[in-house]
């Protein structure tokens, strides 16, 4: 009779709380599972960072959830079709772009060439840590139509296929280039002084439906119209993004009303199966998105490690990896194991074991591998060579209930083969701004978010390993080196023969999966939590948010 006196009693605490959280129908309240350290586009590195620039700060196109590629700032994509795009003699290419005639700042300048010209210069620069130094540095010119500042030239070192979805956004030079210019020879000096840290709510950052009013760091950012916006105007008057990092207490914000729905960056995958169930099973006011992506969820492994640079050591983890296990008990087979970077999405897939390693599970296979680099089993259970047992570190984000359950579980299987794996979390802004960024970290568990078909030049070649002398710009924390696989990078992103193109990248493949500068996790599905009454949502799988469609966003009475 206690149990069933305390179950009714908390039911009667939550149902009045519901009703008096809940905000008025034109506020709309979003938890984030990660807080950031900065909205600057041409230096963030976060998926969640990203939600806030595709409502405020738009890009020059997007893709649509569906995949299809729309202009967002300029009247219309080139393309040899339309002849705004072509080759230049010297084997570039040249694209001609017209930014929208209404198209302005939140302060009121038109927006122009000159501030995609800004980005450009400042996400060049060796000082300024770029995570995407290629896209900057492929572009040799941009050329400024004297009588139309809207319409520009733009001149390619290579002709790259996807050269439109590349484009830095552009910031405002009028706010931006007299900081640069000021703090320019100091590394990261720019980036530290930007208005997106000093001064987020200016009015004059944000191109987009919404900007920024007000960021407290560890607690929520706002959103407000941008008066100045030319385009649909939203429906909601304030957006509230939550910063609720423990996984478990996002479920409770979403019951006691504190937030309404929960982004992108929300749920984990399970937690969402176990909320669809409770929704149905309660008849709670809620529905639950879920989008495939393109997202690869894996460890990445720091070739420069005494014990992990080893080869035969990594193929052993990859061998002592149950994936399939995996994705069974935690995803109810819904988020499949992974095999490489690329998805299904991607033109080259294949899980092929004739095209690419596939490292099925064999704890026999890890043994002799281990053995074979003198990774003997001691009498405490693990593997000790030359004094020097076989103990590593995995890295990841606090409160992340899904990534603490995989590290538990990469614990209890490598043990089973005699690596000892410790584990260290750090809050989301340390792990990527920090720890990943200079490359701190023995293993490091996260997961790569792309568009379709993207050539993972910024991630995989050897020019963007993040180190001092580049400012710690690129994705290649690995540290992977192979010249090869370099080549048949730059050769796939220069050919526009989509057969050929698929071949180069296979060869990527094969030599990736065999070489492991990541251990293949499982690939990623995205989902969202958002009232029944909510409409024009539609949840994307991909690096270009749903966030790019929240003026169509509603609420039904």
């Amino acid at each position: 009779m206690k149990t069933i006196l305390c179950i009714f009693g908390i039911a009667l605490l939550i149902v009045p709380t519901l009703s008096s959280a809940r905000t008025a129908q034109d506020e709309l309240s979003i938890a984030l599972n990660a807080e950031f350290d900065t909205i600057n586009p041409i230096v963030n590195t976060m998926a969640a960072a990203s939600l806030v620039d595709d409502a405020a700060l738009r890009p020059l196109v997007k893709l649509t959830p569906s995949g299809k590629m729309e202009a967002v700032l300029i009247k219309d994509i080139p393309t040899f079709e339309n002849k705004k795009l072509q080759k230049t003699k010297d084997g570039g290419l040249q694209a001609d772009i017209e930014f929208l005639a209404p198209a302005q700042w939140g302060d009121g300048t038109p927006l122009t060439c000159q501030d995609l010209k800004a980005s450009w210069q400042i996400g060049s620069d060796d000082l300024v840590a770029t995570p995407n130094r290629e896209d900057y540095t492929n572009i040799r010119q941009i050329n400024i139509d004297k009588q139309n500042p809207k319409r520009c030239t733009l001149i390619f070192a290579k002709p790259q296929f996807s050269f439109i979805l590349n484009l830095p956004r552009p910031i405002p030079a009028h706010l931006e280039l007299p900081i640069f210019e000021k703090n320019k020879k100091q590394v990261h000096g720019y980036e530290h002084n930007s208005n997106y840290i000093k001064n987020i709510g200016n009015p004059g950052l944000y191109n987009g439906p919404y900007r920024v009013s007000e960021m407290v760091f560890g607690s929520h950012v706002v959103l407000v119209p941008n008066e100045k916006y030319w385009g649909q105007k939203p429906y909601f008057k304030k957006v509230i993004l939550r910063f609720i990092l423990n996984s478990s207490a996002m479920e409770a914000n979403l019951l006691s009303g504190n937030v309404q729905m929960t982004s992108s960056s929300g749920l984990s995958f399970d937690q969402a199966l176990a909320f669809e169930r409770k929704i149905k099973s309660q008849n709670l006011p809620f529905t639950i998105q879920f989008a495939p992506g393109v997202m690869y969820s894996h460890v990445d492994v720091n070739l420069d490690d005494a014990i992990l640079k080893d080869q035969n050591v990594r193929q052993a983890l990859a061998y002592s990896f149950n994936r399939k296990e995996m994705a069974k008990a935690f995803f109810e087979n819904k988020q499949p194991p992974a095999y490489h970077f690329a998805t299904s999405f991607d033109d080259w897939f294949t899980d092929d074991p004739k095209e690419v390693s596939t490292y099925p599970f064999s704890t026999k296979k890890a043994i002799e591998l281990l053995e074979k680099s003198g990774w003997m089993m001691g009498k405490d259970g693990y593997r000790w060579k030359n004094g020097q047992k076989l103990s590593v570190v995995l890295s990841g984000v606090t409160d992340l209930k899904i990534n603490e359950m995989i590290a538990v579980y990469l614990q209890n299987q490598w043990k089973q083969v005699g690596i000892d794996l410790t584990l260290k979390t750090y809050p989301a802004r340390v792990f990527f701004a920090d720890v990943l960024r200079h490359r701190k970290f023995q293993l490091a568990l996260l997961t790569w978010v792309n568009s379709p078909n993207v050539i993972p030049v910024n991630t995989l070649a050897s020019n963007m390993i993040p180190s001092e002398s580049n400012g710690w710009s690129g994705h290649n924390r690995a540290g992977w080196k192979n010249k090869q696989v370099d080549k048949w990078l730059e050769q796939a992103s220069s050919e526009f023969n989509k057969t050929k193109r698929v071949e180069l990248m296979k060869k990527v493949l094969k030599v990736y999966s065999e070489e492991l500068p990541s251990l293949p996790a499982y690939y990623r599905s995205n989902n969202s939590v958002i009232p029944k009454k909510m409409k024009g949502y539609e949840l994307s799988g991909h690096v270009f948010s749903e966030f790019l469609q929240i003026e169509n966003w509603r609420m039904e009475p």
